[in-house]
């Protein structure tokens, strides 16, 4: 029996998305509607992949209902989590400017609704749709801060700091779907064993709660610490 889409109750309006992205922030209302007519409504199933790590895709995905995993892939098949996006954030945005090959795979974590924009053609309006010039730049280089802040997290803090920033940074957010040991893992650069280690420590030192298909975060300062 096919799976029925139903997407998430709250499922943000093409106008809303645009103006929630970094890209658009303060454009005109000609500009936002140039844009708007640009956004084409995507949607997928859970698990489906969005983008296939070394595809050609030149969309740029803004997230307007569920969540999505951000991820490259070893030659052994090792999985590296990069990033969660959800409602009001994008992905694929570098292989959407620059032309060249998705550097990571998008695999959809719930039932998925987005808006792709050609990132060729927001690159030829770029210079005459107000700050949209300034914006990709900022909003691209805000990408790269990120990803040079995981190649820090991953080389120098432990693991228990580097699993204490992805709990506070993922759980007790909306729109957050259930992370598995599998997932934290992936996004902390360690085994599974690891982490289920390093959660059952921080549960018998009072800092979070876990239970099924649940991480609730009891004592936040303290987890705050652990995450230095």
């Amino acid at each position: 029996m096919a799976e029925t889409f139903i997407p998430e109750l709250s499922v943000l309006t093409r106008q809303a998305v645009i103006r929630r992205s970094p890209y658009f922030t303060g454009l005109s209302p000609v500009e936002y509607s140039v844009i708007e007519g640009m956004a084409v409504e995507e949607r997928f199933y859970r698990d489906a992949m969005v983008v296939a790590e070394g595809d050609s895709s030149r969309k740029v995905y803004l997230v307007a209902s569920g969540a999505v995993k951000i991820f490259g892939t070893s030659a052994d098949g090792k999985e590296q989590i990069l990033a969660i996006a959800r409602p009001g954030d994008s992905f694929n945005d570098v292989a959407a400017f620059d032309g060249g090959e998705a550097q990571a795979t998008a695999q959809a974590l719930t039932q998925l609704v987005v808006f792709a924009i050609s990132g060729k053609a927001l690159l030829e309006n770029a210079c005459r749709l107000g700050p949209l010039a300034a914006n990709i730049i900022g909003a691209l280089g805000f990408k790269i801060r990120q990803l040079g802040e995981l190649v820090s997290d991953l080389s120098f803090r432990p693991v228990s700091g580097r699993l204490a920033r992805i709990l506070l940074n993922q759980v007790d957010l909306p729109n957050t779907p259930y992370l598995t040991q599998r997932d934290l893992a992936a996004m902390a650069g360690t085994a599974r064993e690891v982490v289920a280690r390093a959660l059952k420590g921080m549960e018998d030192e009072g800092l979070i709660r876990v239970e099924r298909h649940k991480i609730e975060i009891i004592n936040r300062p303290e987890l705050e610490k652990t995450a230095l």
